[in-house]
């Protein structure tokens, strides 16, 4: 019989964390800090819109709809972060 040396070793090649970090793809980090200043300006938006509404200065129909827009960039936000979190999880249970 032939025997096979090192059939049950597992290498991995282990990269400094440094190098992983120099080499990342910041695209996307800055795509969702992006979205979260945009969902920060609407939500902004809308308190504005509300105080306009009370002083007379904004027709209740605008003041709804920004009001909208907030909530519904708020949901938005909500749900990737929710599938991001899931998407992390699942890595995270994968077996190297």
């Amino acid at each position: 019989m032939l025997k096979i040396n090192g059939a049950n070793k597992i290498l991995l090649n282990a990269e400094p964390l440094a190098n992983k970090i120099k080499r990342r793809d910041v695209s996307f980090a800055q795509k969702v800090k992006a979205a979260v200043e945009d969902v920060n300006l609407k939500q902004h938006q809308a308190d504005q819109a509300i105080e306009k509404v009370l002083n007379g200065e904004l027709g209740v129909h605008e003041g709804m709809m920004a009001l909208g827009k907030a909530d519904t960039s708020l949901r938005l936000l909500t749900q990737v972060r929710g599938k991001v979190m899931e998407a992390y999880k699942e890595i995270i249970r994968m077996q190297v």
